[in-house]
């Protein structure tokens, strides 16, 4: 055997006790059953329940009959160009804007793209509307306080699904 293979090996052996005394001094080899596992979340309070007084409702408030004008679509007009101030309508309900994706004479058609919007996610309805004598399914997404977002969500599905949705004026 050679002298340098000799010292090689010689070394090689000093740099491995070497490395098995410093490296466990370098990593934490720690009990993990030495770890302070206690919580330390105080107790609870006690505390006293009095009587709860319910109010009575202020006399000048007249009670809105119902929600059914948010979602009447046969009122609806197609929006303009022009960006409406956001705020509440005429009838103090907040202005908001619905994309059309379809309209339908068969109902089968307008639920099956109902249910193919709804699996993407969007917030999506029906309505059955007559048009000349004709009932009609029509499919809205919405509605949509922003006219911005609304528009995006219509260039979305016009991509997704290969139609050409129209933006309406939400009008309750």
């Amino acid at each position: 055997m050679s002298e340098g293979l000799k010292q090689r090996i010689a070394g090689t052996i000093v740099l491995g006790m070497l490395g098995l005394i410093i490296l466990p001094l370098l990593i934490d080899f720690a009990d993990p059953d030495k770890i302070d596992r206690t919580t330390r979340i105080p107790p609870a309070p006690s505390l006293q329940i009095s009587d709860i007084v319910k109010s009575d409702k202020p006399d000048a408030i007249t009670p809105y009959s119902s929600l059914k004008a948010l979602f009447d679509t046969d009122s609806s007009s197609p929006a303009g160009d022009t960006q409406q101030a956001s705020g509440l309508n005429s009838s103090n309900l907040p202005r908001a804007w619905i994309v059309q994706v379809g309209s339908f004479v068969d109902q089968s058609k307008a639920s099956e793209l109902q249910r193919k919007l709804s699996a993407e996610g969007y917030p999506v309805f029906q309505k059955k509307v007559t048009v000349d004598d004709e009932p009609r399914h029509r499919v809205y997404v919405g509605p949509k306080l922003d006219k911005n977002r609304a528009r995006e969500i219509k260039k979305e599905v016009d991509i997704l699904f290969a139609t050409d949705s129209i933006v309406l004026n939400y009008i309750p």
